[in-house]
């Protein structure tokens, strides 16, 4: 899938590691420029729908979380849609169907007690365990955890006293942990 550079209209490249996209024209205004795919996917006009609900829209057989960018022809798994995920964290949505949550979600987190993004229902949290390899592998360690909104913190405040999330700055939600916060 190609995605146009808004300035000079050549096709953007892909940044593997930072799931970002950048126009690499020699003489574009926009040159290196990053771009996030879920905002590259909506200026050019290629952003398919990705409602709320459940069941999830599938592709190649895997559901498609409601905070993931996608075309009509792939799903940008890594890539989340920022906008999104801020939603998610100041609204208490689920990160996985995009509903309200109840008082108590699932959130995956470290032992160091780093939340993975945002919150889940039950029923997103094992549709997430089963179907994405990031959290069935060993490289995050995380775990799924059953809490409250009052449970997080965000630079070391509890998160109803922090400033709303943004698509440009997100927070990274923690776990209140006894020997962190005692």
């Amino acid at each position: 899938m190609s995605v146009p550079c808004p300035e000079c209209k050549k096709a953007l490249e892909l940044d593997q590691t930072s799931s970002r996209f950048y126009c690499g024209t020699d003489w574009c205004a926009a040159l290196g420029m990053e771009t996030p795919v879920w905002r590259a996917l909506e200026t050019s006009g290629l952003a398919a729908p990705n409602p709320a609900g459940l069941p999830r829209p599938l592709h190649w057989g895997l559901p498609v979380p409601w905070v993931a960018p996608r075309a009509a022809d792939e799903v940008w798994w890594r890539a989340l849609d920022a906008r999104r995920l801020a939603d998610a964290q100041n609204h208490w949505l689920c990160q996985g169907c995009g509903f309200a949550l109840d008082d108590e979600a699932w959130v995956m987190a470290t032992p160091e007690g780093q939340v993975l993004q945002a919150a889940l229902h039950e029923t997103c949290k094992d549709m997430a365990l089963e179907s994405c390899p990031h959290l069935s592998s060993d490289a995050t360690r995380a775990t799924p955890r059953l809490i409250t909104r009052n449970q997080l913190f965000t630079d070391g405040r509890p998160v109803a006293h922090a400033a709303p999330s943004d698509p440009h700055f997100l927070h990274q939600w923690e776990l209140e942990m006894t020997e962190q916060h005692a």
